[in-house]
C-alpha cells in the first residue's frame, strides 16, 4: 500500500485490527508504517487503554480510589467541573496559566 491514507482510513484499520487481535505487525504493515508508529497512533486513539485509563488521559489526572466516590458526588452533585474537583480534593494543584 504505497498511497498515502487518510486519518479515518488508518484509525479504522488500527481499531480493526486490535479488535480482531492481529499481530501488531500485520496492522503496522497494511497502513505502511513502523511498529512504533502504531502502537502511538493506537495509544492515542485510545484502543490500548482500560475505559479506567483512558478516562485518567483525558482528564490529565489519576483518580484515587479511596477519592472516586468523593469525586463524583462533586462531580453530579456539586457541579463542579473536572479539574476544580481534582483542586478541591488535592489531586492537583492549582496551576498559574501564562494569561492571568
Amino acid at each position: 500500500m504505497n498511497a498515502k491514507l487518510n486519518s479515518e482510513a488508518r484509525r479504522k484499520i488500527i481499531l480493526d485490527g486490535y479488535v480482531n487481535n492481529e499481530p501488531l505487525k500485520d496492522i503496522a504493515a497494511r497502513i505502511g508504517c513502523s511498529l512504533a508508529s502504531l502502537k502511538v497512533t493506537a495509544s492515542k486513539i485510545g484502543c490500548t487503554r482500560t475505559p479506567k485509563e483512558a478516562a485518567d488521559f483525558r482528564r490529565g489526572f489519576h483518580i484515587p480510589e479511596n477519592k472516586r466516590q468523593d469525586y463524583y458526588q462533586l462531580m453530579n452533585i456539586g457541579q463542579y467541573k473536572a479539574r476544580e474537583c481534582a483542586e478541591i480534593l488535592g489531586l492537583l494543584t492549582v496551576q498559574s496559566s501564562g494569561n492571568e
